[in-house]
């Protein structure tokens, strides 16, 4: 009988722990199951760990609809001043309902087109708490200024708009202009007129939308192919005793070196030099490859930090990376 017992009691533990483990999968009780949210959760991270990186989901453009400068004006948004033009986004938002309501229609359409997009509003409210002075020179740095360095936006979605009265049915009516520019080399990539009534904004938008949507996809496939435009700067510090005609290590002058880098590490050597001293060596149009191998986004600043830690190997100088953006390269020798 006593090794009866022993298994009956064996027979308990394991049926016991199986009850355990049944739980346990089930979330634990039914304080699991009265959350709704984690009830019809799933964890799917390791599947999606697993899955190859889209190119073209990496390589999608971040959009942000703005007003123009003349609705700006307008609405008492905008005025020029010695330093230049301000600009008051949040008050041409709080100005009037429909100021947010034309934008919120546009972000719309682009959200149920699957793009990536930066709210006005909601960036607005991450600068509220931050101090609008540049550190460098200590000068106000305009509304816009400070939208594009936080939200980094690839795409400005630019709405203009007027509103008018129809006398024959005292119903709103609505013109616009939405001209989609590239953020950081304002090149106009798309420009859309239309006109509704004022209820009928999003109905007129969502007709436009097919058109819009192949233009930025031919934006899309040329930067994939040819690579995105950035601009790049190569600038010596002034107390570094280094001059870009100087030799180098390497045995040819500095800026010879920085322009066979050029030639072999953008999308066939496709460049223009702009800028040709002593101290400093400025280009534009210079395309560069979208993604990495892997098919992860590559941005100006990861190509600066590789050019960057080229020049540390190979002239055995200093350099500071101040890129900006996905269209900016400064690179700074310091010293060696």
């Amino acid at each position: 009988n006593y090794p009866i017992k022993i298994m009956r009691k064996r027979i308990f533990f394991v049926a016991l722990s199986l009850c355990s483990l049944t739980l346990i999968s089930c979330g634990g009780g039914s304080k699991s199951n009265g959350n709704k949210l984690t009830a019809g959760a799933t964890d799917n991270s390791a599947a999606y760990m697993e899955e190859d990186v889209n190119a073209i989901d990496q390589a999608l453009p971040v959009i942000m609809v703005l007003p123009s400068d003349r609705v700006l004006k307008e609405y008492h948004s905008l005025k020029e001043t010695r330093n230049g033009v301000e600009r008051d986004y949040q008050s041409y938002l709080l100005n009037s309902s429909s100021n947010k309501a034309l934008t919120s229609a546009v972000q719309n359409e682009f959200n149920q087109l699957g793009y990536p997009l930066n709210d006005l509003e909601q960036t607005l409210k991450q600068l509220a708490n931050r101090s609008a002075t540049d550190e460098a020179d200590q000068l106000a740095k305009d509304a816009k200024t400070l939208l594009l360095a936080t939200a980094k936006p690839d795409i400005i979605a630019e709405l203009d708009y007027k509103t008018a009265l129809d006398r024959k049915t005292f119903k709103k009516t609505l013109d616009y202009t939405l001209t989609f520019m590239d953020a950081y080399t304002n090149k106009v990539i798309s420009t859309k007129t239309g006109s509704s009534n004022d209820s009928d904004f999003s109905k007129s938008l969502k007709e436009q939308m097919p058109s819009i949507s192949n233009e930025l996809q031919r934006y899309f496939s040329d930067i994939l192919t040819r690579g995105r435009e950035i601009s790049v700067r190569i600038t010596v510090e002034s107390s570094s005793n280094i001059n870009l005609q100087d030799e180098s290590i390497e045995g040819q002058a500095y800026a010879n070196w920085i322009d066979d880098y050029m030639d072999t590490h953008t999308v066939k050597g496709t460049y223009r030099l702009n800028t040709n001293t002593k101290y400093e060596l400025a280009y534009t149009n210079v395309r560069i490859a979208t993604l990495n191998e892997d098919g992860t986004q590559y941005s100006a600043y990861q190509w600066g930090r590789d050019f960057a830690k080229a020049m540390r190997k190979k002239l055995g100088v200093k350099v500071n990376n101040l890129s900006q953006g996905l269209a900016d390269v400064h690179l700074v020798i310091t010293g060696m």
